[in-house]
């Protein structure tokens, strides 16, 4: 009788599998995986995930992230509106005195945040001055960020030129990129001895 009730039960398994697998929730009457918990999870060893499915076109790009807590958050980087690993900000600096932004405070936290010019236009027609031949020369952009204050500033600059029309009003487009410190490594400062020459050779390489 056992043995009949063991091969019963094994026959059942094997036909209807279906009525064995089923969705488990807890805090919540209506799971909508296989096991869904409403709350609070904590792990205290760790977690494998078998299968992590690529992005498709038209999908949310969500990370997770670890708070100072040791709790896990989402970031979305699709909202317009929320926190993203980076941002891109432009800056449009005009009437100023020729083509000379000596300190422009962003009031953005350096304590907290890394700012970076990548790219940077002015709009008005320059000339040299003050050198000789000055048709045979040209200026490059200088544009740079630096803290001061604990805030992050920009300069921008044409060395040794400045507007052909001295009356113009000229327009600096400074595009930035801004990222948070907590999503960076600080390298700190590496001091690079020349010797009076012009070539140099690190002692070791700060990433390897």
């Amino acid at each position: 009788m056992v043995i009949r009730s063991i091969t019963f039960l094994a026959v059942f398994l094997c036909i209807c599998p279906h009525q064995i697998i089923s969705q488990t929730g807890i805090n919540t009457t209506a799971p909508r995986t296989t096991l869904e918990v409403a709350g609070d999870v904590e792990i205290s060893s760790t977690i494998d995930i078998g299968t992590v499915n690529s992005l498709a076109d038209g999908d949310t790009s969500t990370f997770l992230v670890q708070d100072t807590d040791n709790t896990i958050k989402t970031l979305d980087v699709s909202n317009p509106t929320g926190a993203a690993l980076g941002y891109i900000q432009e800056y449009v600096i005009e009437n100023m005195f020729q083509d000379f932004v000596q300190d422009f405070d962003t009031g953005i936290d350096a304590t907290d945040y890394v700012l970076i010019a990548i790219s940077a236009n002015y709009n008005e027609e320059l000339s040299l001055y003050n050198t000789d031949g000055q048709s045979d020369h040209y200026s490059l952009p200088y544009t740079a960020t630096f803290i001061s204050g604990g805030t992050w500033h920009i300069v921008a600059n044409y060395p040794v030129a400045r507007n052909a029309d001295v009356s113009a009003i000229g327009e600096w487009t400074i595009t930035t990129l801004i990222f948070s410190r907590d999503l960076s490594k600080q390298l700190g400062t590496v001091a690079v001895p020349m010797s009076g020459g012009s070539t140099a050779t690190a002692s070791f390489p700060v990433i390897n």
